[in-house]
């Protein structure tokens, strides 16, 4: 099965069939049918195997299409980069289309037929879970449209119909952390209180040490497992509403890409703890009431992970380049949260501070002559 491609059919045309996550059903573009899981299962609806062919990137025949992540122009891959891409032959018109060794699922361009690639989510690479997408993509070309409204510097045409088609569904992959945190608080509590009399006043410094030991208990610390995503930004759609999520089914990644983790638990242990450290030590010094001052903080906290659970969530993304830098849009596909950074444009900041100096100008004027004319 190392080469073979998978496609899930419509069982009343026998054409693909995509995953609406808006609906809850699986799709077909071409008869407009649209299915539940039980529907299909009564059906017997079928799927489509095929070999493929694999080249790497470098003998790709042109034109080639990159369809791991979607850019607004052609960048010119390193050596190291090429070494990781491969080219295969779309099962169902013939295309060539390229993309990295970690991808899972994809889909031609050219035809659109959604592509899953079962060896790649095999074995330790399985999921245990996916979250499925409760948000479409005309949601995500609308947010993408709400965070680009009113920003006048903008790159001319940002906000174009050809850019907004190019925002793809990703399913990323996660590592979920259970954590175990045992710490050990200390600090110093202060309090002060003042008096007089008919002749001084006094001051009063009372000191406390504080100590304050426990285990705290974490679960479902989400953190994605893909070198290629930045994790602030990762980190900034959460939350994701876990407890929403289904047993893996290949089906549900028909129609979007999908990856396969790059970094073991291992490597994301120590960012793990660092997410969690400050809430243990505000948890540890919630209940310092009775104190006007607390300083002196230290506490030492063991952490220890035996569970990980590795799980597919949803995000709606687009990575365009401008002036040489990336520029990342990015919703989570079950909540609609959006995080983005826009560029901003040389030529319009120019054209605005001219229109801006002028109009400033003119005021100025206007006001030089009024006062002119008074005295």
């Amino acid at each position: 099965m190392e080469n073979t491609a998978l496609t899930y059919l419509c069982p009343d045309c026998l054409a693909y069939l995509r995953y609406e996550g808006k609906e809850g059903k699986w799709v077909c573009d071409y008869c407009d049918g649209r299915f539940t899981r039980e529907e299909l299962e009564q059906r017997g609806a079928g799927t489509k195997q095929d070999d493929y062919e694999v080249k790497p990137a470098e003998e790709a025949a042109e034109p080639a299409v990159d369809v791991s992540y979607h850019y607004e122009e052609n960048v010119e891959l390193s050596e190291e980069d090429l070494s990781h891409m491969k080219a295969y032959i779309c099962p169902s018109c013939g295309a060539e289309i390229v993309t990295d060794d970690v991808t899972a699922a994809t889909f031609c361009v050219f035809c659109e037929n959604p592509t899953i690639l079962p060896s790649k989510l095999e074995g330790e690479y399985r999921p245990s879970a996916i979250l499925p997408f409760e948000t479409n993509k005309e949601d995500a070309k609308k947010a993408f449209l709400n965070l680009c409204k009113g920003k006048k510097l903008l790159p001319k045409g940002y906000t174009s119909e050809q850019r907004l088609e190019k925002i793809t569904g990703v399913y990323v992959p996660f590592w979920l952390f259970d954590c175990k945190a045992d710490f050990d608080y200390h600090a110093t509590g202060e309090n002060i209180s003042t008096w007089t009399d008919t002749r001084f006043m006094y001051t009063k410094t009372d000191l406390y040490h504080i100590h304050r030991a426990g285990q705290m208990e974490f679960e479902n610390i989400p953190l994605d497992a893909s070198e290629k995503m930045r994790d602030d930004l990762m980190d900034a759609l959460e939350p994701f509403h876990l407890e929403k999520k289904q047993p893996f089914d290949m089906s549900y990644l028909s129609g979007f890409l999908a990856e396969k983790y790059t970094y073991e638990p291992k490597d994301l242990y120590d960012r793990m703890t660092s997410r969690i450290t400050p809430g243990v030590e505000n948890k540890a010094g919630e209940a310092r009431g009775g104190y006007q001052r607390v300083y002196g903080v230290k506490c030492h906290t063991d952490f220890s992970s035996d569970k990980q659970a590795y799980m597919l969530l949803p995000v709606w993304m687009l990575i365009s380049r401008y002036n040489g830098k990336e520029y990342l849009f990015a919703m989570n596909g079950q909540t609609g949260k959006i995080v983005g950074e826009l560029p901003v444009s040389s030529g319009q900041t120019a054209k605005w501070f001219g229109i801006t100096f002028i109009i400033t100008f003119l005021i100025a004027m206007v006001i030089v002559f009024l006062v002119g004319g008074v005295f």
